[in-house]
This record gives structure tokens, C-alpha cells and sequence, in this order.
């Protein structure tokens, strides 16, 4: 397939849905942080392989409530760099974030996640971590961001680079040849549904005490966060057959948003329609949540169930698992 250029750098794909205008408005807005970040950010060292954004401005879904979820990645693949060194690239990455007005509505990230570290090239490429269930969380969660949710804010060659090792770090073909998997991202496709299975027992339990915030979480994980793994599962499927180039395939289809790959796949025009007007409906409701809210209002858990259905009726991705 020829070369997909980063959503940051293309227009609103559905500009021809007058009904879609408020996700448009999220794309400009969005396109425009990339903008603000790209003129902020100075490589503190020649040690940053590249920087990543990830979160709703990835998915050029921001609003002026959005978190700026950054992934910075040293690049320590022929020489380690030490814990201290990486807080110093980190720190200076934020303080030239924060000298940006524009950019002072956005969110910071939250302490003790996977944003609030620099990612290792080397510790998410590491083949003896292959497999491994209790392997560092913040390097698993890394991983699975920049695969599933990211594109490069600084050096995106380098970026490139850095996913397709992470995709050729995920390529199995010796048990997929003997009992004949799906194809050689099988293990992928296991490790991401681990992901999610995390990611939807967790919205359970988070903010329990907050019931406006566990609303958020909740409504995020039956539209964004479905709609990411979904999406990313039709790439599987699209990639592998492709089998002549699937790793190449991979890396170009993850340069679409997931809602984008999502849509795309949809054969039937109401069927995409309701995707999309149902997400909109979701994602306008979260971006503009009452800070006194406690519960859905029937109009958005119909959104919810048609958004659920939608996504079941993309072909070959196995998304009725999800729910």
C-alpha cells in the first residue's frame, strides 16, 4: 500500500458529514496542538530516539479538557541510559512543554504512569521478556501505546523505525506454522486482548469514590478505549493478508485513526453512519461532563448499545469478544 501520511498532517476524513462537525472541530483542534507541541520540543540529548504523542490528540480527539499524554523513548539500544539521566530528558521535555502558552489547558499526566517515565527502546524490544505475564507494567503498557495509540510529534522516521521493531519483536511463525494460528501476529492479537481485559476490569474499580470520574472512565472504555482495540484488531486482520509484506502493511494501517480503519471497513453506509454519529454523541457527552455527574441519560447508553453494535459488524476482527 502506499505510503499513509500521519493524521496530524491530514484533513478531517469525514468533512463531507455535515452531522460529524463537532468531531471536525476536535480534528483542527487537535492538528493545531501537534503544531504547538512540535515548536516546543528540543531534543535535550542525542539519547531521545523520538517523541510520541498518544491519548485523544493521537486520535485527534483533544478538547481543552484533554490529558497531553507524551511518550518520550531514549534510544539505549548500544548504551544504557541510567535512571538519572532519563528523569533529566524527561523534566527538560516538560519544561519546554510548559514555556508554551497554548498549550497550558492541556492536561499533565498523572504521576506513576506510563506517561510520567521515559520508555527504553532496548527494555520493550527485549527478546528474553517474549511471553513473559509479570513483566514490567510501565514496559508492557509502553509498548502497547505506541503500538496502539500513538504518532511521532519529533522525528517520525525514527518512530517508524522504533514500531516496526516492535512489531517484528511481536512476529511468531514457528507455532503459528505448526498448528496453523491466524497468521504472525497471533501472539499479538493475544497480548492486546490481555490489555484490554486489564483495562475494562480496572474501569470497575477506579473512582469508586468519584462518581463522576468512574462515569468518564466508564463511558471512555465503551467508545474510545473499544473503538482503539477494535480498531487495532482490524489492522491484524488486514495486515496478515497481506502476507508478502505484513510488518510493512502493519505500520502503514496504524497511521489511520482507529475510528478511521473502523469506518473504512464498514460495508454498509447506515452502519458507518452509526458508528460514527453514536461516537461523536459519546465523545461530545465525556468532553463536556458535569463536574456533579452521577448518572447516564438514557440518550447516551442508546449511544452506547448502537456504538457496541457498530463495532460487532466490522468484518474479520473478532470484535464481538470485546464485549
Amino acid at each position: 500500500m502506499s505510503s499513509v501520511a500521519w493524521p496530524q498532517s491530514r484533513q478531517f476524513p469525514f468533512a463531507d458529514s455535515p452531522e460529524l462537525s463537532q468531531l471536525g472541530v476536535a480534528w483542527d483542534f487537535s492538528a493545531k496542538q501537534f503544531s504547538h507541541l512540535r515548536s516546543a520540543i528540543d531534543f535535550p540529548t542525542e539519547t531521545v530516539a523520538c517523541i510520541a504523542v498518544s491519548g485523544s490528540l493521537n486520535r485527534m480527539e483533544g478538547h481543552a479538557k484533554s490529558d497531553l499524554d507524551i511518550l518520550v523513548v531514549v534510544d539505549d539500544r548500544i548504551k544504557a541510559v541510567s535512571q538519572a539521566s532519563r528523569r533529566q530528558i524527561y523534566n527538560t521535555v516538560w519544561d519546554n512543554l510548559r514555556s508554551v502558552p497554548e498549550l497550558e489547558l492541556l492536561q499533565p499526566p498523572k504521576s506513576g504512569g506510563v506517561f510520567s517515565t521515559c520508555a527504553s527502546w532496548r527494555a520493550m524490544t527485549q527478546a528474553t521478556s517474549r511471553g513473559v505475564v509479570d513483566e514490567d507494567l510501565t514496559t508492557f503498557g509502553q509498548r502497547m501505546q505506541l503500538l496502539l495509540d500513538a504518532q511521532p510529534v519529533a522525528d517520525a522516521p525514527t518512530f517508524s523505525e522504533l514500531r516496526i521493531d516492535l512489531l517484528q519483536w511481536y512476529t511468531e511463525s514457528r507455532v503459528c506454522e505448526i498448528f496453523a494460528e491466524s497468521g504472525p501476529f497471533h501472539w499479538l492479537w493475544q497480548d492486546v486482548q490481555r490489555y484490554w481485559r486489564s483495562i475494562r476490569s480496572r474501569a470497575c474499580w477506579l473512582h469508586s469514590d468519584n462518581p463522576r470520574k468512574s462515569l468518564e472512565v466508564n463511558l471512555k472504555l465503551r467508545s474510545s478505549r473499544l473503538v482503539l482495540i477494535a480498531g487495532f484488531l482490524q489492522a491484524i486482520s488486514l495486515a496478515e493478508a497481506d502476507s508478502s509484506a505484513v510488518i510493512e502493511h502493519m505500520e502503514q494501517e496504524l497511521r489511520l485513526t482507529p475510528l478511521e480503519r473502523l469506518a473504512f471497513a464498514l460495508q454498509d453506509q447506515a452502519d458507518c453512519d452509526q458508528l460514527l454519529t453514536s461516537y461523536q454523541s459519546i465523545w461530545s457527552h465525556v468532553a463536556h461532563l458535569p463536574n456533579n455527574a452521577c448518572k447516564v441519560p438514557s440518550e447516551i447508553l442508546q449511544s452506547v448499545r448502537q456504538l457496541q453494535d457498530s463495532v460487532n459488524r466490522v468484518p474479520r476482527s473478532l470484535n464481538s469478544w470485546l464485549f
